[in-house]
């Protein structure tokens, strides 16, 4: 994915346009997207990709965690 493609997925998830994607604004995307099977794995990734630890992610720990 491109720096394009991410940015574009960044601001879709951000529903709330913050700049910021929460953990629960992940959560959502991905019960969208069907993988409410993996939905703990996921939201513990992100929970490991939020460097600063404040409970969001920003679209640098948006990049790592798609790495």
């Amino acid at each position: 994915m491109n720096e394009a493609e991410l940015r574009t997925l960044f601001a879709e998830i951000d529903t709330d346009g913050d700049g910021r994607i929460s953990i629960v604004e992940l959560a959502e995307r991905f019960k969208a997207e069907g993988a409410q099977g993996h939905l703990s794995e996921e939201v513990k990734k992100a929970m490991v990709a939020d460097a600063n630890h404040d409970g969001v992610l920003d679209f640098e720990e948006f990049r790592t965690l798609l790495k």
